[in-house]
C-alpha cells in the first residue's frame, strides 16, 4: 500500500469510520421494532441493549454514579407524586 493510499483511507475512516454507528444503531431500531411487533416481549428492548457495541462505554465508578443518579431522580418522582396524591386525598 502506497502513503497516498493510506492517506486516502484514513481520510474515509474519519468521514465514516469501519464499524459504523449508525449502521448499528438502525439495526438495533430495526430488532426493536421486531421485538415490538412480534408480541413475544413482555417488555420491548431500549435501543442501547441492542446494540452489539456501546458508543459511549463508561467506567465502573462512572456507570455507579450513573445509576445513583437515575435512582435519586426516581425516588423523587416517586415522592412528588406520593405528596400530590395526599394533598388531593386531604382535599376531599
Amino acid at each position: 500500500m502506497s502513503i497516498d493510499e493510506l492517506r486516502e483511507w484514513q481520510a474515509f475512516d474519519r468521514v465514516n469510520p469501519i464499524g459504523d454507528y449508525r449502521t448499528d444503531l438502525n439495526f438495533a431500531s430495526l430488532a426493536q421494532q421486531v421485538a415490538a411487533w412480534s408480541g413475544h416481549c413482555k417488555e420491548v428492548p431500549s435501543l442501547k441493549e441492542l446494540l452489539a457495541v456501546d458508543p459511549f462505554p463508561l467506567t465502573n465508578e462512572q456507570r455507579a454514579a450513573e445509576n445513583a443518579a437515575q435512582d435519586a431522580a426516581r425516588s423523587q418522582n416517586y415522592t412528588e407524586s406520593l405528596i400530590a396524591t395526599l394533598k388531593r386525598r386531604a382535599k376531599k
